[in-house]
């Protein structure tokens, strides 16, 4: 029996789930669903290429968001990771593939994507891989550098912010206790002794001369404002 030589190429037949996509307007969240079902299963340039296209005739914002809830960024991803392999293997992409790899660069800088989003898609990782793998001075990897450039400025300025903020937290922290700490200092604990009192009939204030011991504090006199209630009884406010 003839053994198979290792340099022979294995030849991959076109998945029989393969689709073709046509040229088409998303306009509605429906249409963006069925089209982001279909992603998995572009394994043709010239489906890949198309779907690209669409995805850049798409001026709507809040589908754009929700092409990336749908992990249509994902789908978009994994092909840069298999180009990435192909090119690793020493295979140079063809000329439509680059187009599809510029496409979901130039997708990626029209959509507003989170830190979140890239960790979720890898969709960075794998462009910034198959940058590194493409020739020196190559188009693709020209564009490739520049994103991911713009993506490292965006994550370095986010921990930058989250440094701040908790500088400011351990500040805002610190001066509370420094705070807290003067008016422990500052407080006066009360105690009377020897209290004689002075009552005027004609009136609602009551004279107070009071000796009160704090260390080397000493207050001579204190107002006291009063409610009488059932002639008896009263209730205190005092003002400093």
């Amino acid at each position: 029996m003839k053994k198979k030589s290792k340099k022979e190429k294995t030849i991959y037949n076109q998945p029989e789930d393969s689709v073709e996509i046509t040229l088409e307007t998303i306009t509605t969240v429906s249409q963006l669903q069925s089209f982001v079902k279909k992603l998995p299963k572009c394994h043709t340039i010239s489906s890949r290429l198309t779907a690209t296209k669409n995805l850049l005739e798409i001026r709507n914002n809040e589908l754009y968001q929700k092409c990336i809830e749908l992990k249509g960024l994902s789908y978009l991803s994994s092909w840069l990771k298999e180009y990435k392999k192909s090119v690793s293997g020493g295979t140079d992409l063809t000329r439509d593939e680059e187009f599809i790899v510029i496409n979901i660069i130039d997708l990626c800088e029209r959509i507003h994507l989170s830190i979140n989003d890239l960790k979720i898609s890898k969709i960075g990782k794998n462009i910034n891989s198959l940058g590194k793998a493409l020739p020196k001075g190559c188009n693709v990897r020209k564009h490739c550098e520049e994103i991911v450039s713009k993506w490292r400025e965006m994550i370095d300025s986010n921990e930058g912010n989250e440094d701040n903020n908790e500088e400011n937290v351990e500040e805002n922290n610190q001066f509370l206790n420094n705070k807290i700490q003067r008016n422990n200092h500052n407080s006066i604990p009360l105690s009377f002794n020897n209290t004689s009192t002075n009552i005027n009939p004609k009136s609602n204030n009551i004279n107070l001369n009071t000796n009160v011991n704090n260390t080397s504090n000493k207050i001579n006199s204190i107002k006291i404002k009063t409610y009488v209630k059932n002639s008896t009884k009263f209730v205190f406010f005092f003002i400093k």
